[in-house]
Formats: structure tokens, C-alpha cells, sequence
């Protein structure tokens, strides 16, 4: 495995690299405590989901807190895997940081605080579905949310930069290419919260054994 430096580090840069490695892994492993303390059904989509939404409100404010906190952690999580990724091949990270980057940011607005906010000024769930649906399909910037998948095809990008300069764990590198396509498949095959979960942990696996690289001399 190919080392990223081989200059000594202060004590600020080994903080910030353990600090990244501690993201790459927690980030991930958040939205997996999410899903397994979610309620069923948060893959379904429309009516189903609104319904099930309104049906468990009151765990929706611990949630909203632990999603918080792992967008927080995405930043320093991508900034690891980035930096391993481009030691070896820097155009190709380059180009994963950049498309990966798309997962931080507030591209399209968040249905779940805006379901919360219906159910507190009094909608039904028939009301809150339009409300869900608007906010899902009409919305100038609604397409912005596809940039979430480019954020996907980011981390796959990083994990082929990984592999091919020898940067990071081979294994890690590998899953780190898998995982992002199972994320999105719990979602589009309604396989729910379970499968879901083991994605998650499968991209929790990759990002952190990918930034263990950080560790190396």
C-alpha cells in the first residue's frame, strides 16, 4: 500500500487525521442507527410513507437530531476518503471528491421536517401528502435532488482511485466501489429497514477502511 507522505506530523495533523478516519466510520454508522430504530416502512414512498411518518411522530425529533449530526460528520468523512483517494491517483480523487460533495449539501428540502411542521399546524395526512408530493416533484430546485446520486457515483469514483494507486486497503476500496449501489436499492425495491441498514454498514466499512490509509506513514 502506497504511503501518503512521509514527512513528520504535528500533533494538529494527526488530530485531524484520526479526527477524519473517526467521521469516515460514524457518519455512515448514524444513518444505520436511524434505520434500525426507525419504525418500518421509511423505504416506502407517497401516502405510505406520510401515514407511517404521522403514525410515529414522536420519534421523529431524536432522529432529526442523529441526522444532524451525520450530515456534520459528512464533511470530514469525504475530506479522508478524498485525501487517500487522490495520494495516488490525484485527477481521478479529484473528480470523486467533487461529485461525492453533492452528499453535503442542502441541494433540495428536507420532507421530513416539512411533514413534521404539517402535522404541528394541524394537516391531515391527506393534506400532508400533497404538501409531501409538492415538495417531492414541484419545487423549482426539486430536480436538485438527483445530485444525491451523483454524490454516489462520487464515492465510487474515490474507491476505484483507491484501488488503482494503492492508497488505502484494497479491501476497503472494493466495498467502498459496492456499497453506494446498494444504498439506493432498499429505496427503489421497497426491501425495507433491514437491508437498508446492512447497506449503510457496508459504506461504513468502505469510508473507514479507506481513510485508515490517513494512518499510514
Amino acid at each position: 500500500m502506497t504511503s501518503l507522505d512521509t514527512t513528520s506530523r504535528s500533533g494538529a495533523d494527526t488530530f485531524a487525521r484520526y479526527a477524519m478516519v473517526a467521521s469516515a466510520f460514524l457518519m455512515p454508522l448514524l444513518f444505520v442507527l436511524l434505520l434500525v430504530t426507525a419504525p418500518p416502512g421509511v423505504t416506502e414512498e407517497g401516502r405510505p410513507y406520510v401515514q407511517n411518518f404521522y403514525d410515529n411522530l414522536g420519534s421523529y425529533p431524536m432522529s432529526a437530531w442523529i441526522g444532524a449530526l451525520a450530515m456534520v460528520l459528512t464533511i470530514p468523512a469525504l475530506f479522508g476518503v478524498a485525501r487517500v483517494a487522490r495520494a495516488g491517483r490525484p485527477a481521478l480523487g479529484l473528480v470523486g471528491m467533487i461529485l461525492a460533495f453533492s452528499l453535503a449539501l442542502p441541494l433540495s428540502g428536507n420532507t421530513d421536517d416539512t411533514l413534521y411542521a404539517a402535522s404541528k399546524a394541524g394537516l391531515d395526512v391527506t393534506a400532508a401528502t400533497r404538501l409531501y408530493n409538492a415538495e417531492m416533484n414541484d419545487l423549482p430546485t426539486s430536480p436538485l435532488g438527483l445530485l444525491w446520486f451523483a454524490g454516489l457515483v462520487g464515492l465510487v469514483i474515490l474507491g476505484v482511485a483507491v484501488l488503482l494507486g494503492r492508497t488505502g486497503p484494497a479491501w476497503a476500496a472494493i466495498t467502498l466501489i459496492v456499497a453506494p449501489f446498494l444504498v439506493p436499492v432498499a429505496w427503489f425495491a421497497g426491501l425495507g429497514n433491514v437491508f437498508a441498514a446492512i447497506a449503510w454498514a457496508a459504506l461504513a466499512a468502505g469510508m473507514g477502511g479507506v481513510s485508515l490509509g490517513l494512518l499510514k506513514r
